[in-house]
């Protein structure tokens, strides 16, 4: 069984090294690069709003580093556009993009390196969870933990995205870990470790909050809501921790009100039918992902396997709860639970999709990987159960859909994770087969950033960006000023992706010029300007 978890291990490993530089670089890893590189999103807005016709090359020199520019302005940047984001990750980043270098291939390096980080961190925890906590004799589970997290869809593309997510799952896991040893050592040097974590976690996404509290619920349920040295122990450090992360804190209660304007798209209202169609396959893309683009995929594959996904889990922290000591499966019940509680909860009750994005439930789905690799342990060592065949079919099939999934994953351009800009290679493509052509848009600046990771320098620009996190509101219709269409090209096209209906209507309302779809695989993001004859 070892040999074969090293070479899932190894397997793994290659998946995420692999094309790093072959998926869209989209808009949330162009805002990684632009506050890495010390800039703000303003800045942009300011700059091309005086221009005329520029290149890619020029929006480019907003994701590279300045000499000028360090660790104090993307500490800047973030604190004034993107305080919902600590810095830990984006401080590494800006120390890394001027050493190795700003490249959609060596950012996304950055995270695939930081998320190997798991493979130690997990047997930490299994050991500490299960071996030292006497639910298993020896570091089986461990191993298991490690090949599903080597080869599941899901942490692939997360380690391949540049952003904190695969570095939150390390410190989730650091966290969690160092709290079972501190709880079974109780000493002040072990607590003090895990204050050290619990501040790295908050340091790098705010929701290690909640992982917090399915720590705290742990503590305090093992003890019996009582007051008992280690309940205590548990306070002070985690006290330390939030003491040390006060300073971001301080700054986001700050920018509250713009904090929540920035993030308002997660309040836009969800049938609660689709809310439990997204939580089930988010748990089923844990295991077996073939969703390019956001939808089921092949439901006569894709079905089959997210509904035997379900039952396995379901299976496997039912196990958990029979067959293991409280210290073991509370600890899992509050990890996979609070997290999804709630933003589940405040989906249902106060409307929005937070639970809809599956980089939220991170902790939660670590805990459903942990429950199902007790659980493959357990049946894989009972040589004189009759069904252990049966188990080792259902490990080679979870595995096997792992790798399936990864293998897909490896050789596409777009998948369901770049949530916007999966267009961008078609739109590229149709200018390039152009004779001279000239794009304007006035879409976001996250949007055009990510274009120009695509785009050629030798297509020429006219751009106003629109602010998504800047204080400059924009107007909600089409901005006049980008159609000053200078003279002497082919053809002109207009490039903006997600189009409300105040901007189509002012579209439509051009005097002298009028704007044909092109059809690109159904997204309505790139039009043929067209000069109306009088």
């Amino acid at each position: 069984m070892r040999l074969i978890i090293i070479l899932l291990l190894a397997l793994g490993i290659c998946f995420r090294f692999v094309n790093l530089d072959h998926k869209v670089y989209w808009f949330d890893e162009t805002f990684t690069s632009l506050r890495s590189a010390g800039y703000t999103e303003a800045e942009i807005v300011q700059h091309f709003a005086q221009t005329s016709v520029v290149n890619a090359v020029d929006l480019q020199q907003y994701q590279q580093p300045d000499r000028s520019r360090g660790i104090r302005d993307t500490l800047y940047s973030l604190a004034i556009e993107d305080t919902q984001h600590p810095p830990l990750y984006y401080v590494l980043a800006n120390v890394w993009m001027r050493s190795i270098g700003s490249s959609v291939s060596a950012m996304r390096l950055l995270s695939v390196l930081l998320s190997l980080l798991v493979f130690p961190c997990a047997y930490w925890l299994c050991w500490e969870l299960f071996v030292a906590r006497g639910a298993f004799p020896f570091h089986l589970p461990a191993w298991i933990m490690i090949g599903l997290l080597a080869i599941s869809p899901f942490q692939v593309l997360y380690a391949q995205e540049s952003r904190q997510y695969g570095l939150w799952s390390v410190t989730t896991l650091l966290a969690t870990a160092a709290l079972l040893r501190a709880v079974r050592l109780n000493r002040w040097a072990d607590w003090g470790i895990y204050a050290l974590t619990l501040t790295i976690g908050c340091y790098t996404f705010l929701f290690t909050g909640l992982v917090a509290i399915a720590h705290g619920s742990y503590i305090l349920m093992l003890a019996k809501f009582r007051p008992t040295k280690t309940a205590m122990a548990y306070l002070i450090a985690s006290l330390i921790g939030i003491a040390a992360f006060s300073p971001w804190m301080g700054s986001l209660a700050a920018n509250l009100s713009y904090v929540q304007t920035v993030t308002s798209w997660t309040g836009n209202d969800l049938a609660k039918s689709e809310l439990l169609r997204n939580w089930i396959r988010i748990l089923g893309r844990l295991f077996f992902d073939q969703d390019s683009e956001g939808n089921d995929g092949n439901l006569w594959i894709d079905r089959p396997i997210k509904l035997g996904s379900f039952v396995l889990v379901i299976g496997a922290f039912y196990w958990l709860c029979r067959r293991t000591p409280k210290s073991v499966w509370l600890l899992m019940i509050t990890l996979a639970g609070i997290p999804f509680l709630a933003l589940a909860l405040a989906d249902l009750i106060l409307g929005g999709l937070r639970s809809t994005y599956p980089r939220y439930f991170i902790p939660t789905l670590l805990a459903v990987q942990l429950a199902v690799a007790y659980l493959l342990s357990v049946n894989l060592v009972n040589a004189s159960s009759r069904f252990q065949p049966y188990w080792r079919g259902i490990a080679a099939i979870v595995f096997g859909v792992g790798i399936c999934s990864c293998i897909l994953i490896s050789q596409s351009q777009v998948w369901w994770i770049k949530i916007h800009n999966t267009e961008n290679p078609a739109v590229v493509q149709v200018l390039q087969h152009t004779a001279h052509p000239l794009l304007i848009s006035d879409a976001k600046t996250g949007d055009l950033l990510s274009l120009s990771h695509s785009l050629p320098p030798t297509i020429d620009l006219v751009i106003r960006p629109r602010c998504s996190t800047c204080h400059h509101a924009g107007s909600r219709g089409i901005d006049p000023s980008i159609l000053q269409i200078p003279e002497g090209y082919e053809e002109v096209f207009l490039y903006h992706p997600r189009a409300s209906k105040e901007w189509r209507r002012s579209l439509a309302q051009m005097q002298n010029y009028r704007a044909e779809l092109i059809s690109l695989n159904q997204d309505k993001v790139l039009w043929r300007i067209v000069r109306n004859l009088d």
